[in-house]
């Protein structure tokens, strides 16, 4: 796919289609974004004829001469923002597909005070692209379906004092766009093809195209090691498991002004939950749906898809990339109810049931992060229904034991749209809750209240000393219906969120 960022107007770029925005509301000509548009009469014309109300993400194609132009709309002003001009790319780009265009051009609207340039060239480049996504690698497509694809994308701005730092935002938007639909290329596909020991070669993959460092142990090495969580959880599997270790840090700083790299200011510990699928093990989970269970390792593929966009931007962090992949199978050798595990921290988890088996891996993970002593770490994991539950598929939640971090991951989230809703982390979840009467903690309640809550409490036991945010992405990491920018099945959630993060620094 090919990005172009020219100045000028939309209406003056003949290739392809034209897209234009247009406000809710009473039809005035200031509706049409960006401004300049009002001032084109034929195009007023052919809006107000319509009947076009300008709802959010409402399309209206018009013939306008030679050319076809393409409406979108945006909502009322007083909502409009950065994610409705996410969404109106998105929304653009999938049209402009479906109708056969090969070529879609795109404005950068920087009125009403939305953002920088930047920004919002980001904004239109990520929506663009990320609508565009399809997982149709394993399909036999027509010709017809296979000439149905955007060649080319451009996007305008105005002024052409803008025209460097759209560049520059349109470039960090297909970055980050190309890292999240790594991530939902590997939670969409199947689990048969999807492998432990494939998470471990994507992850080396990584390492050579960037010259970072990769670890990766294998299920018999970290048996010996006494990586007991996740050894618990894989002794069932027939694929083998694999701890999976990838270092980012940035390349020292090259030579001129205003360049990445350089020394890093902090190190961030990213820890992913990586089910390859999850059947429950003995504990086995309801048929209903179980297909879906492929995509319980969308905590490690979000890892993996921040590691590749945070290397291609130079951004100037250690990152430390830790995956814990596995099958959680039921088999004759699969770990039972009533099973004790010594995890790798030392502490012992009476296994109450077999399908809270996120937290068992994690606790490998979070322990495993010590030795490289970051100032943050958070862990991503599709961890309870119980999230599902309580925050439906718009929030992640989030929990943790720094209130500063808690507050920049919020910020974030708001930011990317990848929004996280705060739990509360009282001691009463903890204590007599997750302890156990034969083993230091048992890995679930006796009660089944505050699942998700109580989860976190648990992975809180191994983070002893450290700045830790868990955010659980259960509900958020799969999508049931097609929205904008996000289509049905894997969303890719985290990956976005995560740069916003650790690109804004303290």
């Amino acid at each position: 796919m090919r990005i172009t960022v020219r100045a000028g107007q939309v209406g003056h770029i003949r290739q392809g289609l034209q897209v234009y925005g247009a406000l809710e509301g009473d039809r005035h000509p200031e509706r049409l974004l960006p401004a300049s548009s009002a001032r084109d009469q034929q195009l007023k014309q052919l809006v107000t004829g319509s009947g076009f109300r300008g709802a959010p993400n409402e399309i209206v194609l018009l013939p306008k001469g030679t050319q076809w132009v393409l409406v979108v709309g945006l909502g009322k002003a007083k909502e409009l923002s950065i994610e409705k001009i996410r969404q109106c790319a998105g929304t653009a780009a999938r049209t402009a597909r479906a109708q056969g265009f090969t070529a879609v051009t795109l404005p950068v609207i920087v009125e009403r005070g939305l953002g920088p340039v930047e920004v919002m060239a980001q904004a239109s480049a990520e929506g663009a692209l990320l609508g565009l996504y399809r997982y149709d690698k394993l399909k036999q497509l027509s010709k017809h379906e296979q000439s149905r694809r955007i060649e080319a994308i451009t996007l305008v701005v105005e002024q052409s004092g803008d025209l460097g730092a759209a560049k520059h935002g349109a470039h960090k938007g297909q970055v980050i766009a190309e890292a999240v639909s790594l991530a939902r290329d590997l939670i969409n596909g199947p689990s048969n093809l999807v492998t432990p020991t494939v998470l471990a070669d994507e992850a080396r993959k990584i390492a050579k195209q960037f010259r970072l460092k990769c670890t990766v142990i294998p299920f018999a090495r970290l048996k010996q090691l006494g990586f007991g969580g996740i050894v618990g959880v894989a002794q069932g599997a027939s694929h083998p498991a694999q701890f999976i270790v990838l270092e980012y840090k940035p390349a020292p700083r090259p030579a001129g002004r205003n360049r990445r790299g350089g020394r890093a200011t902090k190190t961030y510990a990213l820890c992913g939950k990586g089910i390859t699928f999850d059947t429950g093990g003995i504990n086995i989970k309801p048929s209903a749906k179980m297909e879906l269970m492929k995509y319980d390792m969308a905590g490690a593929a979000a890892v993996l898809g921040t590691i590749k966009a945070a290397a291609t931007l130079k951004l100037p962090v250690r990152i430390i990339g830790i995956i814990a992949a596995t099958d959680n199978m039921p088999s004759g050798s699969a770990q039972k109810p009533g099973d004790v595990l010594t995890t790798l921290s030392g502490k012992t988890v009476e296994v109450l049931n077999t399908d809270a088996e996120g937290r068992l891996v994690l606790t490998d993970c979070l322990h495993y992060a010590k030795r490289f002593k970051p100032d943050y770490t958070i862990d991503l994991a599709t961890l309870t229904g119980a999230c599902v539950i309580a925050l439906g598929s718009e929030a992640v939640g989030l929990m943790g034991n720094d209130e500063k971090l808690a507050e920049r991951i919020t910020k974030a989230g708001e930011q990317t749209h990848e929004r996280v809703w705060r739990l509360p982390m009282w001691e009463e979840y903890g204590g007599q809750l997750i302890k156990s009467d034969i083993a230091d903690l048992r890995n679930v309640t006796n009660t089944g209240e505050a699942g998700t809550i109580t989860a976190a409490k648990f992975l809180e036991a191994f983070v002893e000393g450290m700045h830790w945010a868990h955010l659980d992405i259960a509900g958020t990491a799969w999508s049931d219906k097609p929205k904008p920018y996000i289509p049905k099945g894997a969303v890719g959630i985290g990956v976005r969120l995560l740069i916003e993060l650790m690109e804004k620094g303290k």
